[in-house]
């Protein structure tokens, strides 16, 4: 096994979150399966992305991971979440056990985004510097964090954002 020594790295320049970030950000709606979530995130290349209301409010976040975490639950718990979104009406009532039998055997049609999103959504202001992003991704454990302007969303900075702007440093593209 090789190793490589890191570069020796002299005073990176000021490099704020608008330098790096990506503008194109896709979202997803909070109303949609957990099917159609995860067919977005295969035909569009991507491990995560903004949720917005229907008013195209943002939130929350959703990410693989959280498809992994929900398809990684019991049928039980499964059956609770459909409980929640799909039959609320009938919380406390008999609900008939061959149709719920067979939304729990399909939960990933019958649960939306919103069961398995998380709401609390981090996000930088544009003229963050990298240093405090990568600071804050790493405590926070996060691998994407959202980018504002005034309160807006200006886009997302992904590891892979700043993996592409550490490996144009070492090829004096920056």
């Amino acid at each position: 096994m090789s190793t490589v020594a890191p570069a020796k790295l002299s005073t990176p320049p000021k490099v704020m979150a608008q330098d790096i970030m990506t503008t194109n950000v896709l979202s997803v709606y909070e109303g949609w399966s957990i099917k159609r979530l995860s067919d977005f995130f295969v035909k569009h290349g991507i491990s995560g992305a903004p949720v917005i209301a229907s008013d195209h409010q943002l939130v929350g976040v959703v990410s693989v991971t959280d498809i992994v975490r929900f398809d990684s639950l019991e049928q039980e718990e499964k059956a609770g979440l459909i409980l929640e979104q799909v039959y609320p009406e009938y919380l406390g009532q008999h609900v008939d056990p061959e149709i719920f039998s067979q939304l729990t055997n399909h939960a990933d049609e019958n649960c939306t985004v919103n069961s398995i999103m998380t709401p609390e959504v981090i996000s930088v202001e544009q003229d963050t510097p990298l240093t405090a992003i990568a600071r804050l991704m790493y405590e926070r454990k996060i691998r994407r964090i959202f980018v504002t302007k005034n309160q807006m969303m200006a886009g997302v900075i992904s590891t892979s954002n700043i993996l592409k702007y550490l490996g144009a440093l070492d090829n004096g593209e920056n």
